[in-house]
């Protein structure tokens, strides 16, 4: 697949104003995710701007309800959702052996390589550890 992985910290860079994070999608390349970058992104984002722990949040349900989330999922929408399959999960095993990845970061790593996804945008220097992927220097 032509095209580059974006990594949780460039969109949350971008709500930040982060010119950096902005030159990913001002690029002609196709960008691409996975449901754990959602996650992450939505996640700091509801952090944010309640202002709240997320042990807060838990027991305030109400707090989560009233946020407006239609801007990060139109930022989301930006990049395509690639699926998480049991494959990705098990290549995910061997990544964090090899290359010393946290979890979420072997599944990200797992999903680039089952999909053939060789550049990733992220601010996260542990990827340059893992030889099949170029990391963009942002």
């Amino acid at each position: 697949m032509n095209g580059v992985f974006v990594d949780s910290n460039i969109f949350i860079g971008i709500l930040e104003g982060e010119e950096n994070a902005k030159k990913v999608f001002n690029s002609d390349l196709k960008l691409y995710k996975n449901s754990l970058i959602s996650s992450e992104v939505i996640y700091i984002y509801l952090k944010a701007v309640t202002n709240k722990k997320s042990y807060v949040l838990k027991k305030n349900p109400e707090e989560i309800t009233r946020i407006n989330l239609n801007k990060i999922e139109e930022l989301l929408d930006l990049a395509e959702t690639l699926p998480i399959n049991k494959e990705i999960e098990d290549l995910s095993f061997e990544i964090i052996g090899k290359y010393g990845l946290l979890p979420n970061d072997a599944l990200i790593a797992a999903t680039c390589k089952h999909y053939g996804i060789k550049d990733i945008a992220t601010f996260d220097k542990d990827f340059g550890r893992v030889e099949f992927l170029n990391v963009w220097k942002l």
